[in-house]
């Protein structure tokens, strides 16, 4: 449980947000409900049971895209009811929402829902003079407060969620070919792994080693096997399927790995990778590289190291049997 809420950033915020609502909110209902205040003890107690439906959800799906919405929809919804009955005293209450919403969904989102909502109260007040605001004064101040903290709740997540997204480029992406990396690459042997044996989905691996790599580095610098790696990447791609995901698993070798693929159209593609490979990429003297390939598909009841392994031995009789040829294991 805690490896999973240190793994997943999000999963953690949503599970914070509602446990805090939980703590914060209960007593608050349970107390508005014996004073009498059916309303927003009421409301008071839908918001603290969507909040504890919603981090359910998310921690048995997984996903926390819809249930950090739900929560924030309903946050904005219970907020607006709760300051109409309550007027100033229910007016505390938006600034810890107007941040918790961050927490919830994307920046963009959380700020349209924030703008919606004061929209909303600010009409009621207008309507219903002297419900919701002591003054005008009143009014405006709030506005100025809570814009202020808008966007200063704005700016620190949207801040947030851009260096989330390069730390997770730089942890899951290979940093001179821009393929996915070795770590990654488990990750999704695991998810493959996992939906064959509940759902029967067929995946291939395709493991490639460029052949004699060795004497570019040697013959023209390192440099130059690098700009051949990085070359070979968009030529892969050129020739693979849109849901096809290539990984470097380290020095020249790379890895292929396919969903819904049948075995003869994973050894027609294996086949097309090797004559585009031998056609298109170039050593800096114009020489052709030619690579060998091992393939395999996920038999049932096969765990992913040994799949990996067998596409590996495969490559191996590739290499053994004189290179820029395709083997099936």
């Amino acid at each position: 449980m805690l490896k999973r809420l240190q793994d997943d950033f999000y999963l953690a915020m949503l599970t914070l947000v509602g446990a805090m609502i939980v703590l914060c909110i209960t007593p608050y209902g349970i107390y508005r409900l014996y004073t009498g205040n059916y309303i927003v003890g009421i409301a008071d107690l839908v918001m603290v049971l969507c909040a504890i439906i919603a981090t359910r959800m998310a921690w048995r799906s997984g996903d926390t895209v819809k249930p950090g919405l739900f929560m924030a929809l309903v946050f904005c919804a219970g907020a607006v009811l709760v300051c109409i009955n309550l007027g100033i005293d229910g007016l505390f209450w938006v600034y810890p929402f107007l941040v918790f919403i961050f927490f919830l969904v994307s920046p963009l989102k959380a700020f349209v829902l924030l703008i919606v909502m004061l929209a909303c109260l600010l009409l009621f007040a207008n309507l219903q003079p002297g419900l919701v605001f002591a003054s005008r004064f009143q009014m405006v101040s709030f506005v100025v407060t809570t814009t202020i903290t808008s966007i200063f709740a704005f700016i620190f997540a949207y801040r947030t969620q851009l260096q989330r997204r390069e730390l997770k480029r730089l942890a899951t992406t290979d940093s001179l070919t821009g393929a996915a990396n070795r770590r990654t690459l488990n990750d999704q042997l695991a998810v493959a792994i996992n939906e064959h044996q509940r759902f029967g989905r067929p995946y291939g691996l395709i493991l490639l080693d460029l052949d004699h790599f060795k004497q570019i580095n040697d013959n023209y610098g390192h440099n130059a096997g690098d700009q051949v790696l990085a070359g070979l990447i968009p030529l892969l791609q050129s020739m693979l399927r849109q849901s096809d995901q290539v990984f470097r698993f380290g020095g020249e070798e790379f890895v292929v790995l396919l969903a819904d693929i049948k075995p003869a159209d994973l050894a027609k593609l294996a086949e097309k990778v090797r004559q585009g490979v031998a056609q298109h990429l170039t050593t800096p003297d114009g020489s052709h590289l030619t690579t060998s390939i091992g393939a395999a598909m996920l038999q049932p009841d096969e765990d992913w190291e040994a799949w990996l392994h067998r596409a590996d031995m495969a490559l191996y009789r590739a290499k053994h049997e004189g290179r820029n040829r395709v083997v099936t294991g």
